[in-house]
């Protein structure tokens, strides 16, 4: 063998038992368990992100669950409470024009 063939086959050995090490150590009692949660306000969406409201800049927000929406001022870097603008009739889209 060449010295070459030698060095091959001394770095592949040394992947591998790296590679056994590292899946002995992640054994499966090790496993971690992740449960999923469904967003706390995935109904929400940003309708603009910059909107003008009553001489105040914030977020305008629809809640898809009623049609309602707010408006979120936004003082420097926080935001104020939201304010009710109006409800949009989504049962009027089904019927007919």
């Amino acid at each position: 063998m060449t010295t070459n063939d030698r060095t091959v086959k001394v770095l592949l050995m040394a992947i591998v038992l790296l590679l056994c090490v590292l899946v002995l150590r992640t054994g499966p009692g090790q496993i971690e368990t992740v449960h999923a949660q469904t967003a706390r306000f995935e109904h929400i969406t940003i309708v603009s992100s910059l909107f003008l409201y009553g001489g105040d800049r914030g977020l305008l927000l629809l809640d898809k669950r009623n049609g309602n929406v707010w408006f979120m001022p936004q003082r420097d870097k926080t935001y104020g409470d939201p304010s009710f603008i109006l409800r949009v009739p989504f049962e009027e889209l089904d019927k007919q024009p």
